[in-house]
C-alpha cells in the first residue's frame, strides 16, 4: 500500500514515535461510515486509511500539518462540515453560493466558491482556518487535493496534491525536529 495514494509506513511510524503530535486511536468502522453518509459523498481511500489509523489529533497535539494545523478527528470534522453548510443555508448567504461557478481562471486548481458541500476538513489552525480534501476540483486540481479554506480570505488554494503528499511531508518535518532535538 505505499503508492502515492496511500500514506506511507514510515510516515505512520514517525508520526506515532512523537508524543508531541498526541494522536487519538482509531476510529470506529461505525463512526467512519455514518459520517460518511452525513456528508454525502464517497471519501478517498488514503482518507479512510487515515483515520483508521487514528482519528486525528487530541487539542493538546502539536499541530501536524505546515506547522499550524492540527488534524481533526471525524467528529470534530463532522462538526465544522456542519457548521460551514448551516451558515451556507442561512438567507443572506445566499449570494455567496458557489458565486464564482466559472471556478475563476481556466487554469485554476481551486473551484472559488466561499464554501462547497464536497470538501471535507481535515484539519483547523488556531485562526479556525481549515485545509480541506477537495471532492469538487477545478479545472486543472487533482480530486482530493488538500485546500486552504479561511473565512476572512475569499481566495481558496491548493496545499498538497493529495492525503498522501500532506501526511508523508508533515512525517518528514517532523522527522527533522525529531532528529535536531537528538
Amino acid at each position: 500500500m505505499n503508492t502515492p495514494h496511500y500514506i506511507a509506513p514510515l510516515a505512520w511510524r514517525t508520526l506515532q514515535q512523537a508524543p508531541q503530535v498526541a494522536l487519538r486511536s482509531p476510529v470506529a468502522e461505525a463512526t467512519l461510515q455514518s459520517a460518511q453518509n452525513t456528508f454525502g459523498h464517497v471519501w478517498p481511500d488514503a482518507l479512510l486509511d487515515a483515520y483508521r489509523h487514528h482519528n486525528g489529533q487530541t487539542p493538546k497535539g502539536r499541530p501536524l500539518f505546515q506547522d499550524d494545523y492540527r488534524w481533526l478527528s471525524v467528529q470534530e470534522a463532522l462538526q465544522e462540515w456542519q457548521v460551514w453548510q448551516d451558515t451556507m443555508a442561512r438567507p443572506d448567504m445566499a449570494e455567496m453560493r458557489h458565486t464564482h461557478e466559472s471556478c475563476g481562471a481556466p487554469n485554476a486548481h481551486v473551484r472559488m466558491d466561499w464554501w462547497n458541500e464536497r470538501w471535507w476538513p481535515l484539519a483547523i489552525s488556531d485562526n479556525a482556518d481549515l485545509l480541506c480534501v477537495d471532492g469538487h476540483p477545478g479545472p486543472t486540481g487533482t480530486l482530493h487535493q488538500i485546500i486552504e479554506v479561511s473565512s476572512a480570505h475569499e481566495g481558496r488554494s491548493r496545499t498538497a496534491l493529495s492525503i498522501a503528499v500532506l501526511f508523508n511531508n508533515a512525517a518528514a518535518d517532523l522527522a527533522g525536529d525529531l532528529s535536531d532535538q537528538g
